[in-house]
């Protein structure tokens, strides 16, 4: 494929009707099931668990960022694919706006589950100050602070730096990669690099912790309190996995491809596959969280023929 030239209406999937086809239907399931999710992990939220936690604030909005991914930059990745760079010439503003709600929504994400997990690291390594750090308005505080550093990157594009496009690689509108390439490396370490290794500290020192107090717990009370609130970090952590195992190839690639030299192919694939860690939070809430399965299967019955067939199925034998 040729990275300068502007591929017209159904071009990719005509000519690439491997790729171009398990691309575009990735985007759609993502989008239909990430939304889908996305709006399960709200309701249950406000509704049913009821923010017990004040994590359950950063993972709100976590939600509602992930949820302008999933409902409008996967949509508009579809038709990148399909109607090629010209749809959006036609929309002027369409393509670059896109591209900067979609910066400002993965700062937002990855910043969010980095205090997610600072708060299970203080709760539990440090829990003396938990209090004093976490209240609700402080909290509320720190995710507004997430969208004004995803908006003061947006706005260095005003001074020259750096810029939002339709990149023809990977056919989506997203961060100009070969803009400013000091700023891209920058970009990389702000948005990836950083979040991802004080995050993994952090969950290396829960870990740590709960090690050593598993020799010397004796109440029961304590005890059980104790593997509740480390359950609770092993969802948090398994989220910023998934986001890691999607994002870290993005933060590498463009950097790395600093001549734009890269296979037309491994642009497209690396950059579908980040923008499918919104569509899968919901799944690890639900496989790992005991209150989100139930607040789940509340309000869609998702497992509830399925786990009643399989009762009656270990019952029966049993009867006599």
């Amino acid at each position: 494929m040729n990275s300068t030239g502007i591929l017209g209406r159904f071009q990719f999937v005509g000519d690439y009707p491997g790729v171009g086809c398990f691309l575009v239907t990735v985007l759609v399931l993502g989008t239909v099931f990430g939304t889908s999710g996305n709006l399960l992990i709200l309701i249950s939220v406000c509704k049913i668990i009821k923010m017990r936690s004040l994590e359950y604030i950063f993972i709100a909005n976590l939600a509602i960022s992930d949820m302008f991914v999933t409902l409008v930059a996967d949509p508009m990745n579809i038709v990148g694919k399909l109607e090629g760079e010209n749809f959006f010439h036609q929309v002027p503003g369409l393509c670059e706006a896109v591209a900067y709600m979609c910066t400002v929504s993965c700062i937002v994400s990855l910043g969010s589950i980095t205090l997610m997990s600072f708060s299970r690291f203080v709760f539990i390594c440090h829990n003396k100050y938990y209090k004093t750090i976490f209240r609700k308005g402080t909290c509320v505080a720190m995710c507004v602070g997430l969208y004004l550093i995803g908006i003061s990157l947006i706005l260095l594009n005003l001074a020259g730096i750096g810029g939002h496009s339709f990149d023809r690689k990977s056919l989506v509108c997203i961060w100009d990669r070969m803009a400013t390439y000091y700023y891209t490396v920058t970009f990389s370490v702000v948005l990836v690099w950083i979040p991802v290794l004080f995050t993994g500290l952090f969950y290396i020192c829960i870990y740590s912790t709960f090690r050593k107090n598993c020799r010397v717990v004796t109440d029961m009370t304590s005890h059980n309190l104790q593997r509740k609130s480390i359950g609770f970090a092993r969802t948090l952590f398994l989220i910023y996995a998934v986001f890691t195992t999607c994002w870290v190839p993005y933060a590498i690639i463009i950097v790395a491809d600093r001549n734009d030299s890269f296979p037309h192919e491994s642009h497209l694939i690396i950059t579908t596959f980040a923008h499918l860690h919104p569509s899968l939070n919901w799944l690890v809430y639900y496989l790992t969280n005991k209150n989100f399965h139930y607040a789940f299967n509340s309000i869609i019955p998702v497992d509830k023929c399925t786990v009643k067939k399989i009762t009656k199925i270990r019952v029966i034998p049993a009867i006599k």
